[in-house]
């Protein structure tokens, strides 16, 4: 039979409570609760050599635990303090240890690491954050362009007049990465992804303000700066309305293209000193990949966008990407913009130094 907490209490209660003081002790009796507890619950069929066993074993229970009912089964021993201690130890020595190699090392089962780990000492696995290699002459310039950039576009309206641009591939064959990219199955499904020796790919170049977005530029050889002048910088320089060109800035990254003598002197044309690049009065800062709104953001969105399913042609994914770039609202460019104030703040922070790890 079982018996339910109502009636394991009521055991209790009239065990102690038929007890009787004698010679300065107290004495209790199985028998008298039994008699109290049938006349309780006299509709329930219970063998009296039963009830009294249970009743014996109610009152243990209750003398050595507290409870009248039995609890869950303790399980396997508590891991001591000096096992933890231990884990520790050699996690701070080398916190770039597996879990397996931390089991090896310290003889203790990989499950019994991987719950101390998370639960006791509260640790979690992170990834390496892939940083542009920055130079030692690099910290210096980033500070000083972002010391520009802070006392220039101190108000969102400069921003909506000024482009920052940029060009990046986009393959074909899409990217996979083997390291992360996983298929659960029961069996080893033997799945291979066929990539060209030379693939097929398109190059897109963008600019982009805190207000509106232009582009896409598609080409399809190495730029050169004859190329980049007349390919894209003449169609970019003709749509601008007359309040970006003669109030906006020009961002461009330090390509051999982009910083030719003839490019610099073709925007300084149009942009008289307000023009941001290797090479003139406003340098942009080489090797700095998380201070372009392109490369932070925009083209790793588009890239996570276009490739969500296989294309058969250049035409495919030039449409992929036309299409896109059309979805890019006033609101995601407000955000990315805020981002670059964000980015511009840490790294002036850590004196010119990576800061993406503390995104």
């Amino acid at each position: 039979m079982v018996y339910s907490v109502e009636q394991n209490t009521f055991i209790v209660m009239s065990y102690y409570r038929n007890g009787t003081f004698v010679d300065g002790a107290w004495l209790y009796s199985v028998a008298a609760c039994k008699q109290e507890y049938l006349a309780n619950y006299p509709d329930l069929e219970i063998q009296e050599t039963s009830l009294e066993a249970h009743i014996r074993d109610v009152i243990n229970r209750f003398v050595r635990t507290g409870n009248v009912n039995k609890g869950k089964s303790s399980g396997r021993p508590a891991v001591s303090e000096e096992v933890v201690d231990d884990l520790r130890e050699r996690l701070e020595q080398n916190p770039q240890t597996s879990l397996t190699r931390l089991s090896q090392q310290s003889g203790v089962p990989v499950t019994t690491c991987h719950k101390v780990v998370k639960k006791r000492l509260h640790m979690h696995p992170y990834k390496i954050t892939t940083v542009q290699q920055l130079l030692p002459i690099d910290p210096p310039r980033r500070v000083e362009y972002c010391n520009w950039f802070q006392n220039t576009f101190h108000d969102d309206g400069l921003l909506d007049l000024t482009f920052f641009s940029d060009e990046a591939w986009f393959h074909l064959s899409g990217y996979v990465n083997s390291q992360n990219f996983r298929i659960w199955s029961a069996e080893n499904p033997h799945v291979f992804v066929e990539t060209p020796l030379h693939p097929l790919k398109i190059g897109v170049w963008l600019a982009v303000s805190r207000r509106r977005i232009y582009g896409p530029i598609f080409f399809h050889d190495t730029m050169t700066g004859e190329r980049y002048r007349q390919q894209i910088l003449e169609p970019f320089i003709q749509q601008l309305d007359d309040e970006e060109l003669q109030l906006g800035y020009f961002q461009q990254d330090c390509a051999t293209a982009h910083t030719a003598r003839a490019t610099l002197e073709y925007l300084q044309q149009h942009y008289d000193d307000r023009v941001i690049s290797l090479g003139v009065q406003h340098a942009f800062p080489p090797r700095s990949p998380d201070l372009t709104p392109l490369d932070f953001s925009l083209f790793g969105y588009l890239k996570d966008k276009v490739f969500q399913r296989q294309m058969n042609n250049l035409a495919e994914l030039q449409h992929e990407i036309e299409r896109w770039v059309q979805s890019i609202d006033g609101r995601m460019l407000q955000n990315i913009f805020e981002s670059k104030k964000k980015r511009v703040n840490m790294c002036l922070e850590l004196n010119g130094e990576h800061f993406q790890h503390l995104l």
